[in-house]
């Protein structure tokens, strides 16, 4: 039996939300841990459950600091660039699985456009990587 055609949109049932977002976790998480190993890339990854409860994972030769300084010494302009190559490349592939997805209500933003979301784009001075057991980093 194969699997079922999901329509990528919220999830209503806030239940069913936080299953998912376990499940699926553990997904994105082995491959961040694959590609970080494959490839031999910096890493850093920042998620939310929806229980607003953080998860920071990082690849084996990465640094907390060092990668978010190297990402502030991105320009804006090829921050923008990324991103709406990045949007783009989502367009394409909801339309190839013939979902009628709102990019702008995919991602949360409403009225706002990408270069509105970009400019209010801040990273803090002096970023530390705490000592709490829930930040993972990928082995």
């Amino acid at each position: 039996m194969g699997r079922v055609k999901l329509k990528i949109k919220r999830l209503e049932n806030s239940s069913s939300r936080q299953v998912t977002y376990s499940k699926r976790k553990a997904g994105i998480l082995k491959k961040a841990k694959e590609l970080s190993i494959l490839c031999d890339i910096d890493l850093l990854l920042i998620m939310f459950a929806p229980n607003a409860k953080p998860t920071i994972c990082i690849g084996d030769r990465s640094n907390i600091e060092k990668v978010v300084e190297r990402f502030a010494q991105v320009s804006l302009q090829e921050r923008t660039k990324r991103k709406l190559e990045s949007l783009e490349a989502l367009k394409k592939t909801f339309k190839k699985l013939d979902h009628d997805v709102n990019i702008q209500e995919f991602l949360g933003s409403s009225e706002e456009s990408v270069e509105a979301s970009n400019r209010g784009l801040t990273l803090p001075q002096d970023v530390s990587m705490p000592s709490d057991s829930k930040y993972s980093k990928i082995r």
